[in-house]
C-alpha cells in the first residue's frame, strides 16, 4: 500500500493523518486530527473503487479508503458528515418514489378522461379512460404530436389553447369511438409566463344531459312540492278565515309563513274583531305543532283570583272549594302545542311575575304543589291595549312586555283596509251560503254602502252583518235596503246632484271616470266592475286605458 498517495490526499482536504494500526478485516483505527482542531479518533472503512456505489448505503464510518484491484489506494473520502445526509436523501428519496406512484394511482383510475402534452403539443401521458374515449394505447400516441393523429372530427383543443394560451371548452366527436364529449383544454404556465404542459379533460355529454335532466326532474318535482305546500297554505289560510288583499295584511301574512315553523314567542296587536285569533291559529296550523293542542284562555274574563289557577292548575285542597282531585292548568293542557293568551293587557300584576319565570325557564308549579313540571309550549298573546303605555303607567311588567314582543304583530283596523271589504265579503257570502244551504247574492249597490261603512267592531261586525243578512233576507239579492235596515238607515235617494253648470259632455267624461274608477278599486276585476256597473268589460277596459286608472291593489 502507498501510504504517500494516501497522505497527499488528506493534505489536499487540509487533514492529515497518522495510521497507527492495520488490522486484516480491513477496519482501521486512526489517530488524526482537521487542522486548527484537536486530535481525535475516527474510524475508517477501505472500498474497492468498483464497489462505491453499492457499499455507500451500508457504511457507518468516518473515511473511506479507496482501492484499485490491486488494493493499492488510490483516494479517500471524508464521509464522517456525508454518511448522515446519504441517509436522509435515501429517505426523502423513498418517500418521493411512493408519492409518485401515489399520482401514478390517481391518474390511471380517475374516471375523467386526462390527456396531456407538452409546449409543442406533443403526448406525455394519458389515462386509462383517455385511451378508451380516444381509441388509441398510450403506447401508440405517446411522443407523437396531437397534429398528427386523428383523434377528433373537429380542430385540436390543444392547439386552440396553446394559440390562445388559455382555458378552452368546445364540444367535440371523437372519430374512433364515436363519443361526443364536453372537453376542456387548460395550459399550465411556468414562472415566466411560457406553456409547459396541456392538460385536457372531458364529460360524456350524453352524461351531462342525463344529469341535467336528472336535475330538471328533481327542480320540477321540488317546484310541484312547493306548490304543493303553498296550495296547503293557502288552504290553511281559507280554514281560518284568514283573507286579504292589502299590502299591510299581506305583509302580515308573509310575516306568519316565515315564523310558524319557528318557536318564537309572538305579541299581537290590533282593536278588537280585527283578526288576531285569526292570525294566531294561522301561525299553529303552519307550525309542527299544527296536531298538538291549541289552547286558548282570555286572560279578561277569568276572576282575578281564579286565574292562577286556571292558568297554572292546582293539586287537590290548594284551597276552598277546590277539586278533591286537583285540575290540570291550561299552560299544561297545551303542552306540546299553542298557548293562546288573549287580552294580555288585562292580566294582573301579581300573576305577571309567575307568567314571566314561565316564559324564561318553560317550567310551572300547580297552585299548592311542588313538583316541578317542564312545559314544551309556544306562547304567542294578544291585546287591544297599548302594552307600551301601559309599561309607561306601571300597569304591565316591562321586561314581561320585551319578552313577549319578540316578534310583534299589528294588525290595522277593518276602515284603514278597505281593500280587504269585497273579498271579505265574497268570503262570508260563500261560507254562509254553504252553511244554511242558501245561493244568496249581493246587488251592485250594497257592496259600495259595505264598503263605505266604517266597520267599528272591524272584521268581526262584518262577519256577523253577512251571516244575518243571509239568514233574514227572503230574496236571493240583497239590495242596499237590506243592509241599511241592519245598519238602522234611512233609504236614500242616490241621485247624482250637478252644482254648478258645465257642458254635458265634460260632465258624462267626469261621472264616467269617478264611477269606473271606484268600482275598478273596489273590486279589483273589470269583469266584477263591469257586473257593478252593468257594461260590458270590454268597455271598463277602454275607460281604464282612457283615464290611465291604476288599481292600488298591490
Amino acid at each position: 500500500m502507498n501510504f504517500q498517495d494516501i497522505t497527499h490526499v488528506f493534505r489536499t482536504s487540509s487533514l492529515l493523518y497518522d495510521i497507527s494500526k492495520l488490522e486484516r478485516d480491513n477496519n482501521y483505527s486512526l489517530q488524526g486530527h482537521v487542522l486548527s482542531e484537536l486530535d481525535s479518533e475516527i474510524t475508517f472503512s477501505i472500498v474497492p473503487e468498483n464497489q462505491l456505489i453499492q457499499t455507500l448505503k451500508k457504511l457507518v464510518t468516518d473515511v473511506i479508503i479507496l482501492t484499485d484491484e490491486t488494493n493499492d489506494p488510490v483516494g479517500i473520502i471524508d464521509y464522517s458528515k456525508a454518511h448522515g445526509s446519504f441517509e436522509t436523501f435515501q429517505l426523502e428519496r423513498k418517500q418521493t418514489e411512493e408519492t409518485i406512484l401515489e399520482y401514478q394511482k390517481i391518474f390511471e383510475y380517475i374516471e375523467d378522461e386526462i390527456f396531456v402534452t407538452d409546449q409543442n403539443g406533443y403526448v406525455l401521458r394519458l389515462n386509462p379512460t383517455a385511451e378508451k374515449v380516444c381509441g388509441f394505447k398510450a403506447c401508440d400516441i405517446i411522443g407523437k404530436n396531437v397534429k398528427d393523429i386523428e383523434i377528433t372530427s373537429s380542430c385540436s383543443i390543444t392547439m386552440r389553447a396553446l394559440e390562445e394560451k388559455k382555458k378552452v371548452n368546445m364540444v367535440q366527436d371523437f372519430v374512433r369511438t364515436g363519443k361526443r364529449l364536453l372537453t376542456t383544454a387548460i395550459p399550465v404556465f411556468n414562472e415566466s409566463g411560457e406553456i409547459v404542459r396541456i392538460i385536457s379533460t372531458s364529460k360524456d355529454v350524453a352524461e351531462i344531459n342525463r344529469i341535467k335532466e336528472e336535475l330538471d326532474k328533481k327542480t320540477n318535482e321540488l317546484e310541484r312540492k312547493s306548490e304543493e305546500l303553498e296550495f296547503l297554505r293557502e288552504e290553511i289560510f281559507g280554514r281560518v278565515n284568514f283573507v286579504c288583499n292589502c299590502k299591510e295584511m299581506k305583509y302580515i301574512k308573509k310575516t306568519i309563513k316565515k315564523i310558524a315553523p319557528l318557536d318564537l314567542t309572538v305579541l299581537i296587536q290590533g282593536e278588537s274583531g280585527v283578526g288576531k285569533e285569526v292570525v294566531t291559529k294561522s301561525i299553529h296550523y303552519l307550525s309542527d305543532r299544527r296536531d298538538q293542542p291549541f289552547i286558548k284562555i282570555n286572560c279578561g274574563l277569568i276572576p282575578e283570583n281564579l286565574i292562577e289557577a286556571e292558568l297554572f292548575g292546582y293539586e287537590a285542597g290548594a284551597f276552598t272549594g277546590a277539586s278533591k282531585y286537583g285540575k290540570i292548568g291550561k299552560i299544561e293542557l297545551a303542552k306540546g302545542g299553542t298557548l293562546f293568551l288573549d287580552e294580555i293587557g288585562e292580566m294582573p300584576l301579581s300573576l305577571q311575575v309567575k307568567l314571566l319565570e314561565f316564559l324564561q325557564d318553560r317550567y310551572i308549579c300547580r297552585v299548592g304543589g311542588t313538583k316541578v313540571i317542564e312545559i314544551d309550549t309556544r306562547v304567542i298573546a294578544a291585546t287591544n291595549r297599548d302594552l307600551k303605555e301601559m309599561v309607561e303607567r306601571g300597569l304591565f311588567r316591562q321586561d314581561l312586555f320585551y319578552r313577549l314582543n319578540l316578534i310583534p304583530i299589528v294588525i290595522p283596523a277593518l276602515r284603514d283596509r278597505k281593500e280587504d271589504i269585497p273579498e271579505l265579503v265574497e268570503f262570508f257570502v260563500k261560507k254562509f251560503n254553504s252553511k244554511y244551504k242558501m245561493n244568496k247574492k249581493l246587488a251592485p249597490e250594497t257592496m259600495k254602502a259595505l264598503y263605505y261603512y266604517d266597520w267599528p267592531g272591524n272584521v268581526r261586525e262584518l262577519e256577523h252583518v253577512m251571516e244575518r243578512v243571509i239568514v233574514t233576507n227572503d230574496t236571493d239579492i240583497i239590495t242596499l235596503e237590506h243592509i241599511n235596515i241592519i245598519f238602522g238607515v234611512k233609504p236614500q235617494n242616490y241621485r247624482i246632484i250637478c252644482n254648478q253648470l258645465m257642458p254635458l259632455k265634460t260632465a258624462k267624461r267626469e261621472i264616467e271616470e269617478q264611477l269606473v274608477r271606484a268600482a275598478y278599486e273596489m273590486y279589483h276585476s273589470t269583469y266584477k266592475a263591469a257586473e257593478a256597473l252593468e257594461i260590458d268589460q270590454s268597455t271598463v277596459v277602454k275607460i281604464l286605458k282612457k283615464y290611465n286608472i291604476r288599481s292600488n291593489k298591490i
